[in-house]
């Protein structure tokens, strides 16, 4: 998606996959679980490795471990970023309505993550992370018909976000959250995006 239209624009570009993605090794907890915080310390051995980043391109969880990685450091240029999971308490309400979990085993998987990732889930807040990660340029691409990702928080993250800007996609249907992907317009704003010298 991505890839060869910033190659083509002269960018070398550096594709992974987070723990226990694809074809990642399992992380800390088991094949195909991870957290946040173990995919943004990914994300800061990666831009170790390889340099600064001038830009990254994440979605949803990515989203919000690339913010994670930028605010303890990981020296990041211009965020894309596509479908962020921007509120995680906001998607553990999700999760409880669509496992049918009530209000005390919700309470008690809030603690559990909270030990561990090591912080309050508050924290893993996009609009918390903003100021910490001193706000980098950053384009939002979202859906509203996503499922998986509510546009609500979208919104309000570009609220939040200093200098942030939204583009709204329309119309992809109820697989928008991997649609938009693909989606043309999005990815040719996202590449105008990174190649943006205004600031």
């Amino acid at each position: 998606m991505f890839v060869k239209p910033l190659v083509a624009a002269g960018y070398r570009v550096v594709a992974f996959d987070l723990p226990s993605h694809n074809e990642s090794d399992p992380g800390e907890l088991a094949p195909g679980r991870t957290t946040a915080t173990e995919c943004a310390d990914a994300i800061a051995a990666v831009i170790e490795t390889h340099g600064p980043a001038h830009a990254v391109v994440a979605h949803s969880l990515g989203a919000n471990a690339t913010a994670l990685a930028a605010a303890q450091g990981a020296p990041v240029g211009r965020l894309v970023f596509f479908a962020p999971m921007a509120d995680f308490p906001l998607y553990l309400d999700l999760f409880a309505a669509r496992h049918g979990f009530g209000p005390r085993i919700r309470t008690g998987l809030h603690r559990r993550l909270e030990k561990r990732i090591g912080m309050p889930l508050r924290e893993t807040n996009m609009t918390r992370i903003g100021r910490r990660a001193n706000y980098p340029p950053l384009l939002l691409i979202h859906d509203p018909d996503d499922p998986d990702s509510p546009y609500a928080a979208t919104a309000r993250l570009a609220a939040s976000w200093q200098g942030a800007r939204l583009l709204t996609t329309r119309g992809l249907g109820r697989l928008a959250h991997y649609r938009v992907l693909r989606h043309r317009p999005a990815i040719n704003a996202g590449v105008e995006f990174v190649g943006d010298r205004t600031g």
